[in-house]
């Protein structure tokens, strides 16, 4: 491997890793929505990732990760993911906060203390948000706005995408809609795109598009681990 993994590579490997597992077409223009920089610049780090042997790069320029790159990201995600148990179980930040700080301070971490911190935590199996660590055996969840109105469900992961939404993360957490809070679906209204759920007490009115990012499962699974059934690493 020429190229040095820089922390700006890790991101592109970990981004990628990300939208693989979620089914998702992965090619520069969506990169460079995701990253929030221009396309060329992304065309460059690209470049920079297939020579070190990390993508390759089909007909279409759809980017695929080597076997050596899902090596690469699959550990990248298992330790920003345990950074964020870190910091929500260990230091009380809050729920919505820790992707954003993992973020800040998981390049930062050696292998031998994301190993001490893994056995720390138990091992946990998935993020702080409900999505499964590398390797760990999930359960099929579905988008909320497809659960019909008067049926029960429990909240299993709210989608890697959205967490990088801080403001829309502590709206959920105000509202109790975090991994393993039951609701039931009151209402639905096509004509102004919203869904109202019932969560404890309380009611809480939620446009479609944030609905199909929230993840949600039957009460009569026995774990909360998320799961895209389109998800194939």
């Amino acid at each position: 491997m020429s190229e040095a993994i820089t922390p700006t590579i890790e991101d592109y490997l970990s981004l990628i890793y990300l939208m693989q597992r979620e089914g998702q077409p992965v090619i520069g223009a969506r990169l460079a929505e995701r990253v929030g920089v221009s396309r060329p610049t992304v065309t460059a780090t690209l470049q920079r990732m297939e020579r070190a042997g990390l993508i390759e790069v089909g007909e279409r320029k759809e980017v695929r990760l080597t076997p050596a790159g899902l090596e690469v990201g699959q550990a990248l995600l298992r330790r920003h993911m345990l950074t964020e148990w870190l910091l929500s179980k260990v230091l009380g930040l809050p729920w919505h906060q820790v992707h954003e700080e993992a973020d800040r301070l998981d390049h930062h971490l050696s292998e031998e203390a994301v190993d001490r911190l893994e056995a720390l935590l138990e091992r946990p199996e998935t993020c702080p948000h409900g999505n499964p660590m590398p390797g760990s055996a999930p359960v099929e969840a579905v988008p909320l706005d497809q659960v019909e109105v008067g049926a029960e469900a429990v909240v299993a992961c709210v989608v890697e995408e959205a967490e990088e939404q801080s403001d829309l993360l502590a709206f959920l957490e105000e509202n109790g809609l975090l991994p393993g809070a039951g609701l039931r679906v009151l209402t639905r209204r096509p004509y102004n795109q919203t869904l109202t759920v019932q969560v404890g007490e309380r009611e809480v009115v939620l446009g479609l598009a944030v609905a199909r990012l929230i993840r949600v499962r039957s009460p009569e699974q026995p774990t909360d681990v998320c799961h895209n059934p389109r998800a194939v690493l």
